[in-house]
């Protein structure tokens, strides 16, 4: 039995969930469960309904004054002198972890989130430090713009074992890095494996109020909201907010003239749930319903199966649309980041993605209109696609398991 560290697992959010439980699947499968597999959170929450092998703690997060005086400490000493008890309990998982997998998700590392990203930066010091060996398991990255913050990027990057990154966008910008490691690409992990139907099937016969809405109307459209009020960029651009209330506002109202139910389903559960924020929009509308947010039997595989029951769906979430392409059930995203708008690329269904910059009343409209015009053609679609993409989504696990095989940890497991 062999232990893997899973370092910044972003908490209490449907969509990272989905991609490390995806991680874990996949990792359980090709060793026959035979490891011990560590989660590190970014925060308290833990992820629902992990198989019994997995084992979830908080990260150490260096961003004190005292925490990073700490964390430099125990870098210099290769983890022998640490000043606190959260950092010692990361010091002995790393200590004995045999391999490091940093988790899935969105561009921690690159300028978008400049004052977090030290965050993340310093751990890979620790770990580089104590002389363990990493990799990127496909997030998204970038952009790389600041100058001095890439001589600290381009060290961590360059000692990792393997980088996959999920989307053309950030390959993009890791090649202008001028790196020496190869960069692959890949697809979102939460692709690389099919759903339970019948385990989930269960769980939706256990609540008769979302079964009985479903069965009300012939069309129910999926929504996932976010304020970007929490987006370190575009938070301070007013317009954009006032263009996401006004522009889904109005969507909502014509969904409800034209007869669809609404299902809001939040992506955000725990401390920072974002179940307020889409009953404010749904609370006068009859037509709709809201998923229950900290509810562990609605987790990320729940999600997908209720989606897969949808007629459409439209996110600015992007898991939700990750989701929806999963499940062949046809969507319209609406992309604050390029991890959204790089997928939408590299499937070829740039034509349903609207940059929440260009967001406007009558273009989300007109854009529902298009997908229900098309609404056969985009089911045949998604169709052809779904073995493709979970072919590329499981490219990253066969990058991992290359380099488990070259380290001697695993004997090419399958």
């Amino acid at each position: 039995m062999f232990n893997i560290l899973v370092i910044n697992c972003h908490t209490d959010n449907r969509g990272d969930e989905s991609a490390v439980h995806a991680l874990v699947d996949e990792i359980n499968i090709r060793t026959e469960g035979d490891c011990r597999i560590v989660l590190s959170m970014r925060g308290v929450g833990r992820y629902p309904n992990m198989p019994p092998n997995v084992t979830c703690i908080s990260q150490y997060i260096p961003s004190s004054t005292k925490g990073i005086i700490s964390n430099r400490l125990a870098t210099i000493t290769r983890g022998k002198l640490v000043l606190s008890k959260n950092e010692a309990l990361m010091v002995n998982e790393i200590t004995k972890a045999d391999f490091i997998v940093h988790a899935p998700g969105g561009p921690s590392i690159g300028d978008t989130y400049l004052d977090a990203e030290k965050t993340y930066l310093r751990i890979f010091d620790l770990i580089l430090g104590m002389k363990k060996k990493y990799m990127f398991y496909a997030p998204s990255m970038g952009p790389f713009n600041n100058a001095q913050r890439n001589k600290w990027r381009m060290r961590i990057l360059n000692n990792a074992e393997a980088i996959v990154v999920r989307d053309p966008i950030s390959a993009q910008y890791l090649k202008s890095l001028g790196l020496k490691k190869e960069v692959f690409q890949a697809l979102d992990s939460a692709l690389q494996s099919d759903i339970n139907i019948e385990q989930n099937q269960i769980k939706l016969s256990k609540y008769n109020d979302l079964s009985q809405f479903l069965a009300r109307y012939k069309r129910c459209i999926g929504i996932t909201i976010t304020d970007l009020k929490w987006h370190p960029v575009l938070s301070k651009d007013v317009n954009i907010g006032m263009a996401i209330k006004s522009s889904f506002e109005r969507f909502l109202v014509y969904l409800k003239e034209n007869g669809y139910g609404i299902i809001f389903i939040p992506q955000l559960y725990g401390t920072g749930n974002d179940y307020d924020l889409m009953e404010a929009y749904g609370k006068n509308l009859e037509n709709s319903f809201i998923l229950q947010s900290n509810n562990n039997d609605y987790d990320a595989y729940f999600q997908q199966y209720l989606i897969s029951q949808l007629y459409a769906v439209v996110g600015m979430r992007y898991h939700s649309n990750i989701f929806s392409a999963k499940m062949e059930t046809p969507f319209i995203s609406v992309s604050y980041e390029q991890k959204m708008e790089g997928f939408m690329q590299k499937i070829g269904l740039s034509d349903y993605c609207i940059k929440v910059q260009d967001l406007r009343d009558d273009l989300l409209i007109n854009k529902f209109i298009a997908l229900c015009e098309n609404y056969d053609d985009l089911k045949v679609f998604l169709k052809k696609k779904h073995s493709i993409m979970r072919q590329e989504s499981k490219r990253t696990s066969d990058i991992l398991f290359d380099v488990l095989n070259r380290e001697g940890l695993v004997n090419n497991c399958d």
